[in-house]
């Protein structure tokens, strides 16, 4: 008897085993938060949305997006697809790509929220509602050749001038990113303080896509869609403004092609 019932158990090992192996992948999923919305100080009758984008599955590509309230949904950036890596949080944010809505339905009144769809290529259709907030008021980094409608700051006489370069480097698990800078020292610790000359943190931007704050040399992201991409980073100060020096922004960017 005790033979049978061990035979038994182990051809349900077995077969569980074989289950598991012939179990299907996590199809592609995407998690929407913190999403608001903010009209512009410049263009009153315009609204930016800023969304948080949580990629729990494989690479994917934000395509497009929509909102029933608005008569035009667009990326503030003329951009393709947006790739979003594999494993991965990237946001559409005030310092990078957002999303503007035009032709707002109704009164922009407090506690409104906006129904927002964003189109990706494998996750498919994601909809959320974005909270009205403040009016965002924009800075100059547009105006530098900089993402989004951020503020900067500008290296006064004799202060650090910081000076920078990035490497990336095709791992297992996806993307290793090397910061290489000059004059300046990155200091989590002092985030939202007060500005230090030649003191901060990064921000990265994959095609204009915010992808975080950079607070060591080093980081790394996951697999991205085939084709050529553009990784970018960018200075910034414990305040959160970008570093200039006369009129150059503080960055640097390589391109990488992903198979």
């Amino acid at each position: 008897m005790r033979k049978i019932v061990g035979i038994l158990a182990l051809f349900g090992l077995i077969a569980g085993l074989g289950w598991v192996a012939l179990k299907p992948k996590p199809e592609a999923q995407i998690l929407l938060s913190n999403a608001t919305a903010a009209p512009l100080a410049s263009q009153p009758n315009q609204l930016a949305v800023f969304v948080t984008m949580e990629n729990v599955g494989p690479p994917d590509q934000l395509m497009s997006a929509s909102a029933t309230d608005a008569q035009d949904a667009r990326f503030s950036e003329n951009h393709g697809p947006l790739a979003l890596p594999s494993e991965s949080r990237a946001s559409l944010a005030a310092d990078g790509v957002f999303l503007t809505l035009d032709g707002i339905d109704g009164d922009l009144k407090d506690g409104r929220t906006f129904p927002i769809s964003l189109m990706f290529e494998k996750a498919g259709t994601v909809t959320t509602r974005a909270r009205l907030v403040a009016p965002k008021v924009s800075g100059k980094a547009a105006d530098l050749g900089l993402f989004g409608i951020g503020d900067i700051c500008q290296v006064g006489d004799g202060e650090p001038a910081p000076r920078i370069a990035i490497s990336a480097e095709e791992t297992e698990g996806g993307w290793k990113i090397g910061v290489l800078s000059d004059d300046f020292e990155f200091t989590p610790n002092l985030v939202d303080g007060p500005h230090v000359p030649g003191t901060g943190h990064g921000h990265i931007y994959l095609n204009g896509l915010k992808l975080g704050r950079l607070y060591s040399s080093t980081t790394r992201i996951g697999h991205l869609p085939p084709g050529q991409h553009e990784i970018r980073v960018t200075l910034s100060t414990n305040d959160h403004r970008a570093y200039v020096i006369g009129d150059k922004p503080v960055t640097a960017s390589i391109r990488i092609l992903s198979d």
